[in-house]
Protein backbone atom coordinates (compact mmCIF):
# COMPACT_ATOMS: atom_id res chain seq x y z
CA UNK A 1 0.00 0.00 0.00
CA UNK A 2 1.13 3.63 -1.04
CA UNK A 3 0.33 6.76 0.36
CA UNK A 4 -0.46 10.26 -0.97
CA UNK A 5 -2.02 13.28 0.06
CA UNK A 6 -4.50 15.69 -1.50
CA UNK A 7 -4.44 18.85 0.36
CA UNK A 8 -6.99 21.58 0.87
CA UNK A 9 -6.57 24.71 -1.65
CA UNK A 10 -9.07 26.86 -0.40
CA UNK A 11 -8.71 29.98 1.52
CA UNK A 12 -12.12 31.00 3.45
CA UNK A 13 -13.95 33.29 3.53
CA UNK A 14 -13.02 35.25 0.31
CA UNK A 15 -9.63 33.59 -0.95
CA UNK A 16 -7.75 36.56 0.82
CA UNK A 17 -4.92 34.91 2.05
CA UNK A 18 -4.13 32.74 -1.09
CA UNK A 19 -0.25 33.88 -1.26
CA UNK A 20 0.41 32.35 2.08
CA UNK A 21 -2.03 29.35 1.65
CA UNK A 22 0.77 28.69 -1.68
CA UNK A 23 3.39 28.87 0.99
CA UNK A 24 1.48 26.12 3.06
CA UNK A 25 0.30 23.64 0.35
CA UNK A 26 4.37 23.46 -0.47
CA UNK A 27 5.56 22.83 3.12
CA UNK A 28 3.22 20.59 3.67
CA UNK A 29 4.21 18.27 0.29
CA UNK A 30 7.50 18.81 1.50
CA UNK A 31 6.48 17.63 5.19
CA UNK A 32 4.91 14.22 3.11
CA UNK A 33 8.15 13.76 1.34
CA UNK A 34 10.24 13.77 4.20
CA UNK A 35 8.17 11.03 6.19
CA UNK A 36 7.37 8.16 3.30
CA UNK A 37 4.45 9.66 1.42
CA UNK A 38 4.39 8.66 -2.30
CA UNK A 39 2.78 11.81 -3.77
CA UNK A 40 1.08 14.91 -3.59
CA UNK A 41 -1.94 15.41 -5.58
CA UNK A 42 -4.18 18.70 -6.43
CA UNK A 43 -8.31 19.28 -6.73
CA UNK A 44 -9.48 21.34 -9.36
CA UNK A 45 -12.71 23.61 -9.04
CA UNK A 46 -13.76 27.37 -10.48
CA UNK A 47 -15.83 29.82 -9.18
CA UNK A 48 -15.71 29.49 -6.07
CA UNK A 49 -15.66 32.65 -3.66
CA UNK A 50 -12.88 30.84 -1.36
CA UNK A 51 -10.79 31.21 -3.98
CA UNK A 52 -10.22 27.59 -4.66
CA UNK A 53 -7.04 26.93 -6.64
CA UNK A 54 -8.05 26.50 -10.48
CA UNK A 55 -5.00 24.80 -11.73
CA UNK A 56 -3.62 21.60 -10.59
CA UNK A 57 -0.92 21.15 -12.59
CA UNK A 58 0.68 24.67 -12.37
CA UNK A 59 0.48 24.05 -8.47
CA UNK A 60 2.09 20.68 -9.31
CA UNK A 61 4.87 22.27 -11.12
CA UNK A 62 5.63 24.66 -8.12
CA UNK A 63 5.61 21.72 -5.79
CA UNK A 64 7.96 19.86 -8.29
CA UNK A 65 10.40 22.57 -8.41
CA UNK A 66 10.59 22.33 -4.74
CA UNK A 67 10.73 18.55 -3.28
CA UNK A 68 12.73 15.79 -5.13
CA UNK A 69 11.37 12.55 -4.64
CA UNK A 70 7.40 12.65 -4.25
CA UNK A 71 5.30 12.41 -7.13
CA UNK A 72 2.98 15.10 -8.14
CA UNK A 73 -0.52 15.46 -9.97
CA UNK A 74 -3.90 15.85 -9.76
CA UNK A 75 -6.73 14.63 -8.10
CA UNK A 76 -8.22 15.42 -10.35
CA UNK A 77 -7.70 17.27 -13.58
CA UNK A 78 -11.50 17.99 -15.03
CA UNK A 79 -10.56 17.00 -18.71
CA UNK A 80 -13.48 18.04 -20.12
CA UNK A 81 -13.07 21.65 -19.28
CA UNK A 82 -9.86 21.60 -21.59
CA UNK A 83 -8.56 20.78 -24.72
CA UNK A 84 -6.79 17.40 -24.54
CA UNK A 85 -3.78 18.44 -26.51
CA UNK A 86 -3.12 21.42 -24.51
CA UNK A 87 -3.64 19.04 -21.50
CA UNK A 88 -1.16 16.57 -22.91
CA UNK A 89 1.21 19.47 -23.36
CA UNK A 90 1.43 20.93 -20.05
CA UNK A 91 1.46 17.72 -18.13
CA UNK A 92 4.35 16.62 -20.24
CA UNK A 93 5.96 19.97 -18.83
CA UNK A 94 5.00 19.20 -15.73
CA UNK A 95 6.54 15.58 -15.66
CA UNK A 96 9.78 17.14 -17.39
CA UNK A 97 10.26 19.86 -14.40
CA UNK A 98 9.59 16.69 -11.94
CA UNK A 99 12.29 14.50 -13.90
CA UNK A 100 9.26 11.71 -13.93
CA UNK A 101 7.34 12.12 -11.57
CA UNK A 102 4.02 13.07 -12.73
CA UNK A 103 0.72 11.48 -11.83
CA UNK A 104 -2.16 12.54 -13.83
CA UNK A 105 -5.60 12.02 -12.44
CA UNK A 106 -8.38 13.03 -14.72
CA UNK A 107 -12.56 12.85 -14.41
CA UNK A 108 -15.55 14.64 -15.65
CA UNK A 109 -16.12 16.12 -12.22
CA UNK A 110 -19.76 17.33 -11.19
CA UNK A 111 -19.88 20.48 -9.89
CA UNK A 112 -21.85 22.99 -12.51
CA UNK A 113 -19.91 26.35 -11.89
CA UNK A 114 -16.88 24.80 -13.45
CA UNK A 115 -18.55 24.07 -16.57
CA UNK A 116 -20.22 26.97 -16.99
CA UNK A 117 -17.41 29.13 -16.73
CA UNK A 118 -16.29 27.57 -19.95
CA UNK A 119 -19.07 26.89 -21.53
CA UNK A 120 -19.46 23.11 -21.57
CA UNK A 121 -22.43 21.72 -21.86
CA UNK A 122 -23.06 19.03 -19.32
CA UNK A 123 -24.45 16.78 -22.03
CA UNK A 124 -21.37 16.97 -23.60
CA UNK A 125 -18.97 15.30 -20.67
CA UNK A 126 -18.78 12.27 -21.70
CA UNK A 127 -17.54 11.77 -24.84
CA UNK A 128 -15.46 14.82 -24.11
CA UNK A 129 -13.95 12.87 -20.91
CA UNK A 130 -13.96 10.07 -23.44
CA UNK A 131 -12.15 11.29 -26.22
CA UNK A 132 -9.99 13.54 -24.46
CA UNK A 133 -8.47 10.54 -22.61
CA UNK A 134 -7.12 8.61 -25.73
CA UNK A 135 -5.98 11.75 -26.83
CA UNK A 136 -3.87 12.79 -24.01
CA UNK A 137 -2.45 9.00 -24.39
CA UNK A 138 -1.68 9.43 -27.89
CA UNK A 139 -0.11 12.55 -27.63
CA UNK A 140 2.46 11.44 -25.42
CA UNK A 141 3.37 7.89 -27.55
CA UNK A 142 2.47 8.79 -31.03
CA UNK A 143 3.92 10.75 -34.00
CA UNK A 144 1.74 12.57 -36.82
CA UNK A 145 -1.33 11.04 -35.56
CA UNK A 146 -5.06 11.87 -36.45
CA UNK A 147 -8.44 11.62 -34.52
CA UNK A 148 -12.05 11.94 -36.35
CA UNK A 149 -14.49 11.57 -32.97
CA UNK A 150 -17.68 13.58 -31.89
CA UNK A 151 -16.21 16.57 -30.45
CA UNK A 152 -12.30 16.38 -31.49
CA UNK A 153 -11.29 16.50 -35.22
CA UNK A 154 -7.18 16.33 -35.77
CA UNK A 155 -4.79 16.16 -38.42
CA UNK A 156 -1.40 15.51 -38.33
CA UNK A 157 -0.40 15.67 -34.39
CA UNK A 158 2.67 15.45 -32.64
CA UNK A 159 3.48 16.96 -29.57
CA UNK A 160 7.04 18.30 -28.42
CA UNK A 161 8.27 18.02 -25.60
CA UNK A 162 7.49 14.34 -24.66
CA UNK A 163 7.01 13.26 -20.81
CA UNK A 164 10.51 11.68 -19.19
CA UNK A 165 8.77 8.74 -17.81
CA UNK A 166 8.30 6.06 -20.92
CA UNK A 167 5.73 4.94 -22.80
CA UNK A 168 3.67 7.81 -20.55
CA UNK A 169 2.99 8.65 -17.33
CA UNK A 170 0.28 7.46 -15.16
CA UNK A 171 -3.21 7.86 -15.85
CA UNK A 172 -5.95 7.41 -12.91
CA UNK A 173 -9.10 7.81 -14.29
CA UNK A 174 -11.92 9.03 -11.49
CA UNK A 175 -15.51 7.77 -11.40
CA UNK A 176 -18.72 6.98 -9.25
CA UNK A 177 -21.02 5.50 -12.18
CA UNK A 178 -21.16 2.49 -14.04
CA UNK A 179 -20.05 4.25 -17.05
CA UNK A 180 -17.24 6.24 -15.77
CA UNK A 181 -16.11 2.90 -13.92
CA UNK A 182 -15.71 0.62 -17.06
CA UNK A 183 -13.88 3.74 -18.20
CA UNK A 184 -11.22 3.63 -15.94
CA UNK A 185 -11.18 -0.24 -16.45
CA UNK A 186 -10.77 0.22 -20.20
CA UNK A 187 -8.49 3.23 -20.78
CA UNK A 188 -6.96 4.09 -17.09
CA UNK A 189 -4.07 2.65 -15.41
CA UNK A 190 -5.86 3.35 -12.14
CA UNK A 191 -9.42 3.51 -10.78
CA UNK A 192 -9.94 6.36 -8.67
CA UNK A 193 -12.45 6.07 -6.19
CA UNK A 194 -14.52 8.77 -4.47
CA UNK A 195 -14.35 9.84 -0.95
CA UNK A 196 -17.83 9.91 -0.31
CA UNK A 197 -19.06 6.28 -0.53
CA UNK A 198 -18.38 3.30 2.18
CA UNK A 199 -15.85 0.76 1.73
CA UNK A 200 -18.77 -1.76 0.81
CA UNK A 201 -20.19 0.13 -1.83
CA UNK A 202 -16.75 0.87 -3.29
CA UNK A 203 -16.41 -2.99 -2.97
CA UNK A 204 -19.30 -3.79 -5.30
CA UNK A 205 -18.21 -1.49 -7.96
CA UNK A 206 -14.49 -2.82 -7.77
CA UNK A 207 -16.35 -5.91 -8.89
CA UNK A 208 -17.34 -4.43 -12.34
CA UNK A 209 -14.32 -2.69 -12.62
CA UNK A 210 -11.92 -5.95 -12.19
CA UNK A 211 -14.89 -7.60 -14.65
CA UNK A 212 -14.14 -5.23 -17.61
CA UNK A 213 -10.11 -5.19 -16.78
CA UNK A 214 -9.96 -9.07 -17.18
CA UNK A 215 -12.17 -8.80 -20.45
CA UNK A 216 -9.74 -6.75 -21.78
CA UNK A 217 -6.61 -8.81 -20.88
CA UNK A 218 -5.53 -6.23 -18.22
CA UNK A 219 -4.64 -6.40 -14.62
CA UNK A 220 -6.86 -3.46 -12.34
CA UNK A 221 -5.45 -1.10 -10.01
CA UNK A 222 -7.58 0.90 -7.45
CA UNK A 223 -6.40 4.11 -5.96
CA UNK A 224 -9.37 5.29 -3.16
CA UNK A 225 -9.03 8.91 -2.44
CA UNK A 226 -10.32 9.40 1.70
CA UNK A 227 -11.34 11.93 4.28
CA UNK A 228 -8.77 11.03 7.36
CA UNK A 229 -6.93 12.38 9.96
CA UNK A 230 -3.94 11.02 12.23
CA UNK A 231 -3.34 11.80 16.01
CA UNK A 232 -2.14 10.09 19.25
CA UNK A 233 -5.40 9.41 20.05
CA UNK A 234 -9.01 8.81 19.07
CA UNK A 235 -10.36 11.50 20.75
CA UNK A 236 -7.94 13.57 19.89
CA UNK A 237 -8.31 12.93 15.86
CA UNK A 238 -12.02 13.42 16.40
CA UNK A 239 -11.53 16.54 17.97
CA UNK A 240 -9.14 18.32 15.91
CA UNK A 241 -10.77 16.85 12.35
CA UNK A 242 -14.52 16.22 13.26
CA UNK A 243 -15.42 19.43 13.11
CA UNK A 244 -13.95 20.27 9.36
CA UNK A 245 -14.91 16.90 8.14
CA UNK A 246 -18.68 17.07 9.29
CA UNK A 247 -18.40 21.18 7.75
CA UNK A 248 -17.73 19.91 4.08
CA UNK A 249 -19.97 16.52 4.25
CA UNK A 250 -23.08 18.40 5.28
CA UNK A 251 -22.40 20.17 2.17
CA UNK A 252 -22.23 17.22 -0.04
CA UNK A 253 -25.06 15.78 1.98
CA UNK A 254 -26.92 18.48 1.22
CA UNK A 255 -25.58 18.64 -2.09
CA UNK A 256 -27.18 15.36 -3.40
CA UNK A 257 -23.53 13.45 -2.50
CA UNK A 258 -24.74 10.81 -0.30
CA UNK A 259 -27.20 8.39 -1.48
CA UNK A 260 -30.23 6.43 0.26
CA UNK A 261 -30.38 3.55 -1.91
CA UNK A 262 -26.71 2.49 -0.42
CA UNK A 263 -27.01 4.52 2.84
CA UNK A 264 -30.43 3.50 3.85
CA UNK A 265 -30.18 5.40 7.52
CA UNK A 266 -30.43 8.60 5.34
CA UNK A 267 -33.91 8.22 4.96
CA UNK A 268 -34.23 8.18 9.07
CA UNK A 269 -32.93 11.47 9.54
CA UNK A 270 -36.00 13.94 11.68
CA UNK A 271 -33.26 16.87 11.09
CA UNK A 272 -29.83 18.21 9.50
CA UNK A 273 -28.78 17.68 13.11
CA UNK A 274 -29.13 14.51 12.83
CA UNK A 275 -26.42 14.27 10.06
CA UNK A 276 -23.02 13.67 12.44
CA UNK A 277 -19.92 11.98 12.45
CA UNK A 278 -21.35 9.08 14.42
CA UNK A 279 -23.36 8.18 12.06
CA UNK A 280 -21.80 8.31 8.63
CA UNK A 281 -17.68 7.48 9.88
CA UNK A 282 -17.98 4.05 9.81
CA UNK A 283 -16.04 2.42 6.77
CA UNK A 284 -15.63 5.75 5.44
CA UNK A 285 -12.95 8.11 6.82
CA UNK A 286 -9.25 6.88 8.00
CA UNK A 287 -9.76 8.59 11.30
CA UNK A 288 -8.38 8.29 14.54
CA UNK A 289 -5.08 7.15 16.61
CA UNK A 290 -2.14 5.34 14.21
CA UNK A 291 -3.79 1.99 14.96
CA UNK A 292 -7.23 3.34 14.45
CA UNK A 293 -6.01 4.15 10.86
CA UNK A 294 -4.28 0.75 10.29
CA UNK A 295 -7.38 -0.66 10.90
CA UNK A 296 -9.32 1.39 8.52
CA UNK A 297 -6.50 1.05 5.77
CA UNK A 298 -6.53 -2.20 6.31
CA UNK A 299 -10.24 -2.91 5.18
CA UNK A 300 -9.63 -1.23 1.50
CA UNK A 301 -7.29 -3.61 0.68
CA UNK A 302 -8.76 -6.70 1.65
CA UNK A 303 -12.06 -5.70 0.23
CA UNK A 304 -11.02 -3.97 -3.06
CA UNK A 305 -7.78 -4.89 -3.43
CA UNK A 306 -6.36 -1.36 -3.32
CA UNK A 307 -2.83 -0.46 -3.47
CA UNK A 308 -2.83 3.31 -2.66
CA UNK A 309 -4.54 5.93 -0.36
CA UNK A 310 -4.94 9.42 -0.86
CA UNK A 311 -5.90 11.45 2.01
CA UNK A 312 -7.11 15.26 2.48
CA UNK A 313 -6.22 15.87 5.54
CA UNK A 314 -7.97 19.66 6.04
CA UNK A 315 -10.50 20.86 5.06
CA UNK A 316 -11.35 24.77 4.18
CA UNK A 317 -12.56 25.37 8.17
CA UNK A 318 -9.20 23.18 9.42
CA UNK A 319 -7.80 21.53 10.95
CA UNK A 320 -4.95 24.62 10.88
CA UNK A 321 -1.69 24.35 8.96
CA UNK A 322 0.64 23.57 12.09
CA UNK A 323 -2.06 20.22 13.10
CA UNK A 324 -1.86 19.30 9.65
CA UNK A 325 2.20 19.12 9.56
CA UNK A 326 1.82 17.10 12.67
CA UNK A 327 -0.48 14.60 11.29
CA UNK A 328 1.74 14.28 8.42
CA UNK A 329 4.30 13.44 10.93
CA UNK A 330 2.81 11.44 12.84
CA UNK A 331 1.19 9.25 9.61
CA UNK A 332 4.62 8.98 8.51
CA UNK A 333 6.30 7.57 11.26
CA UNK A 334 3.86 5.18 12.74
CA UNK A 335 0.73 4.07 10.05
CA UNK A 336 3.12 3.77 6.51
CA UNK A 337 5.66 1.51 7.65
CA UNK A 338 3.52 -1.12 9.07
CA UNK A 339 2.91 -1.64 5.21
CA UNK A 340 6.37 -0.47 4.01
CA UNK A 341 6.69 -4.67 3.52
CA UNK A 342 3.32 -5.20 1.79
CA UNK A 343 4.07 -5.90 -2.03
CA UNK A 344 2.87 -2.93 -4.71
CA UNK A 345 1.97 -2.58 -8.11
CA UNK A 346 4.09 0.19 -10.26
CA UNK A 347 2.04 3.14 -10.61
Amino acid sequence: MRFGISPCTQSPPAGEHMDRLVDQIIEQAQQAERYGFDSFLLTEHHQQPDGYLPSPLTMAAAIAAKTSRIKVGSSVLLLPLYHAVRVAEDAAVVDIISKGRLILAMGAGYVGEDYAAFGVPKGHLPTLMEEGVEIVQRAWTEDNWSFYGQRYRLQNVTITPRPVQKPRPPMWLGGWTTPGIKRAARMGDFWYCDLINRVQTLATWAQEYYRVCRARGKTGHIAVFRDGYCAPTTAQADAEYGGPLMDSHTFYHRAGGYNPAVDPWLNDLKSPAEFTLDKVRQDRFILGSPQDCIREIEKYGRALGAEYIVLRLQHPSGPPHEKVMEAIKLFGEKVIPHFAKAPTAPA
